[in-house]
């Protein structure tokens, strides 16, 4: 029921970012320009390259609160969230230390490419990761309600981002001056800040006191020493490194190897795709405290493969019907100003139908040894996918990188995955291997 929820809520958020999102896109080009969307598409990746903030420890908090009877009164439970919280703290200052190196040293200009080298644009940089490490220490609420199974409010709350960066982005391009163009990435940013004070907000009081008396502990390690969350952290952050890698590093490389309208295709053709991948994942992390409260209650005895299937179907309908419609959708989001390949379309859609196959195989194998078995694979996933991307890129352009992530997938991890679930079948599915950050 909590997948069907998810899946549901993505949908619905899904078609509200869609449209949000190509008027947006006509906003940018039709007022500001191709370059400015190419930087502004290129500054609001920037979260995507950093979804492992918690380490991975986050992990031990959605298995924790999945099993736990009451979260409200669990003590271990709150320890585990002053220590999560602790390496979100840290995780933050790191980042932001080093965003203030980057932009002194004039770093962020070298990343951003040719579409760096506009006035403005390492400040804007600059400017927006500052606000992302702001969010940074409130990204428990998203673990915690995933535990609860409550992933379809995550989805609609953040549902909210979209419409809050357009009202961000129409207020700069109309109310402020053309220098304020190289800063519309900073909507995006403000958006998201709203939308995780929120969630905290209406976590805490559903979860009561829980958050609150944590974030009193937080800054008090000798009165209230953390707990082991690394344990799992480790192995755990080595799978949330891999696919922002892969996929996120995608349009950094084409910057520096293509041009500014090879980074503003790519994220015209990524607002309709990622947009599906999002849906993927609103369904497939819901499944995780799924199988995960089923075995430990011995209750868990089916395969993820046939989901696993549904999934990538699912995504091969999506990208036929993305190319029906791909010649009026795109010539309406740039209003004739850039045109999106069809080659591009289908290479977009192949390496998010592989992600799609993955993920069942991989929420199915979200206990701790499995944690552990999939750090290799994903990691291969990663250094063949950049690999591949800087080999193609050059010889098939945007198409190149694509192509690469979709053979590393299914080489890495989707056969990998596989194997693995047919040979611990048992242990997976009779309940008696416990789930993440509970008692071995």
């Amino acid at each position: 029921m909590s997948s069907l929820l998810a899946v549901g809520a993505r949908a619905l958020t899904m078609v509200i970012a869609l449209i949000c999102g190509i008027l947006t896109t006509r906003m940018i080009i039709a007022d500001a320009g191709v370059d400015s969307f190419a930087l502004y598409t290129l500054l609001t990746t920037i979260p995507s390259l950093l979804t492992f903030t918690d380490l991975g420890s986050g992990a031990v908090l959605v298995n924790a609160v999945a099993i736990s009877d009451n979260v409200r009164s669990d003590e271990k439970l709150r320890y585990q969230l002053t220590s999560v919280g602790r390496v979100l703290l840290a995780f933050a200052a790191s980042a932001m230390a080093i965003n203030t190196v980057l932009v002194a040293t004039g770093t962020w200009e070298l990343i951003l490419g040719d579409v760096g080298e506009r006035p403005g644009a390492s400040l804007a940089a600059f400017y927006c990761v500052t606000i992302f490490c702001l969010s940074i220490p409130m990204g428990v609420w998203v673990r915690i309600m995933l535990g609860q199974r409550r992933n379809h409010v995550v989805i609609l709350l953040q549902g909210l981002i979209s419409p809050l960066t357009l009202l961000g982005v129409w207020s700069m391009l109309n109310l402020g001056a053309e220098r304020l163009h190289v800063y519309l990435g900073i909507a995006s940013f403000a958006a998201s800040l709203v939308v995780s004070a929120l969630g905290v907000l209406i976590t805490a009081r559903s979860t009561s006191p829980l958050i609150p008396a944590a974030a009193r502990m937080v800054l008090r390690p000798r009165r209230f020493p953390g707990v082991t969350v690394m344990d799992v952290g480790w192995p755990m952050l080595a799978q949330m490194v891999t696919y922002p890698i892969a996929v996120g590093s995608q349009r950094y490389i084409i910057a520096q190897l293509g041009g500014p309208s090879d980074v503003a295709e790519y994220g015209v053709a990524g607002q309709v795709f990622f947009a599906l991948n999002g849906l993927v994942m609103a369904g497939g992390l819901a499944l995780w405290p799924h199988f995960a409260r089923r075995r430990h209650e011995g209750a868990l005895n089916r395969g993820p493969f046939l989901l696993s299937a549904l999934f990538a179907v699912a995504i091969a309908v999506a990208t036929v019907m993305v190319w029906l419609v791909g010649p009026w959708l795109f010539d309406f989001i740039t209003q004739g100003a850039l045109v999106v390949e069809p080659a591009t379309i289908f290479a977009f859609g192949l390496m998010i139908m592989m992600t799609a196959a993955v993920y069942p195989l991989g929420m199915f194998i979200m206990d701790k040894p499995g944690i552990r078995f999939q750090v290799i694979p994903t990691l291969s996933m990663a250094v063949i996918g950049v690999g591949l991307a800087l080999v193609l890129t050059p010889v098939l352009g945007i198409v190149g990188p694509l192509l690469g992530v979709s053979f590393a997938l299914v080489v890495c991890q989707l056969i990998p995955f596989s194997i693995y679930i047919v040979k611990h079948r048992s242990r997976l599915t009779s309940g008696a291997q416990t789930a993440v950050g509970s008692a071995e």
